[in-house]
């Protein structure tokens, strides 16, 4: 027999905090998805920052096995921020750390459902959850194709979180093999166009090549050192272009409110980073990578404008590395 009250206390607490896009799955195997991902693994696509057990993204009791459903919840992170042509960092990075700040949302409604006698598990991007397909079949959002989950009011620019409850519910799901479709995009393709690394619109696709992904590698090629153009950590170019992604509400969550030093980056004070200094962009989600390759991808702007070095003044051997690399790569 299905606790009503417990579900729509759970509701309740969800919407008091300003969280509007969320919906809920079955717990189950997903059998349908794993000749994608088998085939994504022989294509060589998947990253070292993806779950590599194939039976750990087909199987969602792996995470907890006395789970009966899913609350999947889009948190919102826009605020209105131009973009600085001195350099920039992806918006996703410019408040607090993510996985903080949705781990402490997630708790306190996970509380609703232990305070009704149910057990909760909690999750946020580092988990072994296909999250993007978990939202789209709950109804979170539609799935563009840029291959991100895009919700009504803060387009795509949301985080995802989910908890694991033995709570059962209805669910109203949708059927993943529409995905594909793409209805959200209508017949627009500004994402495929502007791609940086020209990824997009195929249904397998190389996240290697993302340029997100790339600039959070702490090796990259000559040719792709040529590519950064500004991106400091992460991308946004999908996002940019996307007309979806135009008038959107500003996220009532505060606690991703833009760092003004993340807003107007000063490239000389990045390369010369100290291990004090350092700490501030440990709060956010840009910091996870290291102090050096920070450095790095100032360096790369810097020496992309023609914009002198010292070399001297690099601290390490990995950055003097690029310094070499990067005095070829643009003639200086």
């Amino acid at each position: 027999m299905m606790d009503e009250q417990a579900k729509m206390s759970l509701i309740e607490k969800i919407e008091s905090m300003g969280l509007w896009s969320y919906g809920f799955m079955k717990v189950k195997m997903l059998t349908s998805s794993e000749e994608y991902l088998v085939k994504r693994i022989e294509l060589r696509y998947q990253t070292t920052f993806e779950e590599s057990e194939i039976n750990r993204k087909i199987d969602l009791s792996s995470e907890m096995p006395s789970g009966k459903t899913i609350v999947s919840i889009a948190f919102p992170y826009h605020f209105n921020v131009e973009i600085s042509k001195e350099g920039y960092f992806s918006m996703y990075t410019l408040g607090k750390d993510y996985h903080i700040v949705l781990m402490e949302y997630l708790e306190e409604i996970a509380k609703v459902l232990r305070n009704h006698g149910y057990e909760a598990k909690c999750f946020a991007d580092n988990n072994s959850l296909p999250e993007r397909y978990i939202a789209y079949v709950s109804g979170v959002g539609e799935i563009g194709r840029n291959h991100m989950l895009i919700t009504k009011e803060y387009g795509s620019k949301v985080f995802l979180g989910e908890i694991i409850t033995n709570l059962e519910m209805e669910t109203e799901e949708k059927d993943f093999e529409e995905i594909e479709n793409y209805e959200v995009c209508g017949t627009c393709r500004n994402c495929i166009k502007a791609c940086p690394t020209q990824i997009l619109g195929h249904v397998y696709y190389d996240t290697h090549r993302c340029m997100s992904y790339i600039t959070q590698s702490k090796e990259v090629s000559d040719e792709d050192l040529k590519l950064f153009k500004g991106r400091l950590f992460g991308c946004d170019t999908c996002q940019l272009v996307c007309p979806l992604n135009k008038d959107l509400k500003t996220s009532p969550l505060m606690a991703f409110e833009p760092r003004d030093y993340m807003k107007h980056p000063k490239l000389e004070n990045l390369v010369k980073l100290s291990n004090e200094e350092f700490k501030n962009y440990k709060e956010t989600s840009a910091g996870w990578r290291g102090k050096k390759l920070l450095q790095r991808n100032a360096m790369i702007e810097l020496m992309r404008k023609g914009r002198k070095i010292d070399e001297t003044s690099l601290g390490t051997v990995y950055l003097k590395s690029y310094y070499h690399r990067l005095t070829d790569v643009f003639k200086l």
